[in-house]
């Protein structure tokens, strides 16, 4: 018999734990230029002791006195000869400061004080923006308006129909097995199917289509195409087609390679993806550039750093009086105190978060000067721990600073982990990125005879002559990423 027994150990053990001014300071770091713009937005809209300075003019953030929606105060009195006027100020602001912490007062927010300093211009291109990102119905809502303008369905075929199109993905294929659904709803697989069939008669043809022979065909079918030629090859021979395997359809079929052509050009016009054209438009990714790089007159590059979204910050001086005026009670100085501290923790995280994006931009601009000076073809290797030691910063700080952000280029918008990518030498000793090696294979591929495409082994071939050695599972990775199929599909038959 085994015996139990308790003990005590003890052990150390080392743990890091991010305090929550780190944790907040990361996040500014990692975050892209408007969402950093939204951040100091909320602060001034949570924080009265910062203030927007603008051409000189400062728009302090919640001046608890100022009269709001949630609380109204008398305006200010004239000083007396006795002071009392100034006493009542004081007492006032007291009571005020300590709603702001008890009720989480928010003060009127900041930003339409912030743009009001914009010229007329700004002010109606700020507000284009916002009004052009339109919310437009879901995938699912556009069905559904479509099956209550259906007619002469009972109450069981709507709720089947409705289980239909929750099943639906974005592409527009459903994915849950008809059988599941019956289950669900406690319907033979014939209500079911009759359910389906309403649902694939919806806009656009091909919803609700189980496969992609499902889908084509239903297209087919709406348009009065269902004993034609190209019906025929998408309803036995698909997978022929998915293989490239003209001649053996052109033999099982007796046909001419001239007249499958014709039915596959027909069948490309179809919609492989119908979910697409309901899915809701999101609106576009605004995208702005951290920095911006641009030749002089020399052709050297120049760093210009874009701040103009992150208005300038500081601590109002009302408050930082108000902290040296001996009449103010402890209370109101704690919480004056924990506001500004608040606000110098977030003027110190904006102030690194840019230092350290420039520093990194003039690393790259420094290690991808040939990039820079010279175009895309000119992209070197180049490893984050090569900047990190650059810059004496830890990888991970590279990795994370470098989330998000944007450099506008002479060649183009890019993100900056474009300019971080593996390589090659050549047998000159010159080191080139795999960006170039690909750009070099997506080239040759789009200049070859279609009827004879280049093989993996053709393509190694011709880069040896470049003098670059790449094995031939190399190759056929770049061209796997660059979404290029292999020779074999590629290939075209041309009629003679």
């Amino acid at each position: 018999m085994l015996e139990q027994s308790l003990s005590q150990h003890q052990k150390i053990r080392q743990e890091q734990t991010l305090s929550s001014v780190q944790y907040q300071s990361l996040e500014i770091l990692t975050a892209s230029l408007l969402e950093v713009e939204q951040k100091i937005n909320q602060e001034l809209a949570e924080n009265p002791t910062l203030e927007v300075v603008d051409n000189g003019l400062d728009q302090p953030a919640g001046n608890p006195l100022e009269n709001t929606a949630d609380s109204t105060i008398a305006e200010l009195p004239v000083r007396d000869d006795d002071g009392s006027a100034e006493e009542n100020l004081r007492n006032q602001l007291v009571e005020n400061l300590i709603q702001l912490r008890e009720k989480n007062y928010s003060p009127p927010q900041p930003s339409s004080a912030y743009n009001s300093q914009n010229n007329e211009e700004d002010e109606e291109r700020y507000q284009h923006f916002w009004d052009s990102l339109v919310s437009e119905k879901s995938f699912e809502d556009q069905l559904y308006d479509q099956l209550n303008q259906t007619e002469g369905l009972t109450e069981r075929q709507r709720t089947l129909c409705q289980e239909i199109i929750g099943s639906i993905d974005h592409s527009g294929y459903l994915r849950s097995h008809l059988a599941d659904i019956a289950t669900t709803r406690q319907a033979t697989m014939e209500e079911t199917e009759q359910a389906l069939r309403v649902v694939q008669s919806f806009d656009p043809p091909g919803i609700g289509a189980r496969d992609l022979r499902e889908c084509l065909l239903l297209q087919l079918e709406r348009q009065n195409r269902k004993n034609s030629l190209a019906w025929k090859v998408v309803d036995k021979h698909l997978p022929e087609i998915e293989r490239n395997k003209l001649q053996t359809i052109c033999k099982k079929l007796r046909l001419s390679i001239h007249e499958l052509k014709e039915a596959l050009e027909e069948i490309r016009r179809l919609n492989p993806h119908p979910g697409n054209m309901l899915d809701s438009v999101s609106p576009t990714e605004y995208i702005v550039p951290e920095v911006t790089v641009e030749l002089d007159e020399d052709s050297e590059p120049q760093i210009q750093v874009h701040q103009e979204h992150i208005p300038k910050l500081r601590i109002a001086d009302y408050y930082l009086r108000l902290l040296q005026d001996p009449e103010t009670s402890k209370e109101a100085k704690d919480y004056i105190r924990e506001k500004i501290n608040g606000s110098k923790s977030l003027l110190k995280m904006l102030e690194h978060r840019e230092r350290t994006i420039v520093r990194i931009a003039c690393a790259l601009v420094k290690l991808q000067y040939d990039f820079f000076t010279k175009g895309l073809d000119h992209l070197a290797p180049l490893k984050m721990s090569q900047v990190a030691e650059e810059l004496d910063l830890h990888e991970t700080t590279v990795s994370r600073a470098i989330a998000n952000k944007y450099i506008l280029t002479p060649y183009g918008l890019f993100p900056f982990r474009f300019f971080f990518a593996s390589g090659h030498q050549n047998d000159q000793g010159e080191a080139v990125s795999s960006r170039s090696l690909k750009m070099k294979i997506k080239e040759m591929i789009s200049e070859e005879d279609r009827s004879k495409p280049l093989t993996d082994k053709q393509l190694v071939e011709a880069l040896q002559k470049e003098g670059y050695k790449l094995a031939r599972r190399t190759i056929a990775k770049y061209r796997e990423e660059l979404n290029i199929p292999s020779s074999s599909r590629r290939q075209q038959f041309i009629p003679s």
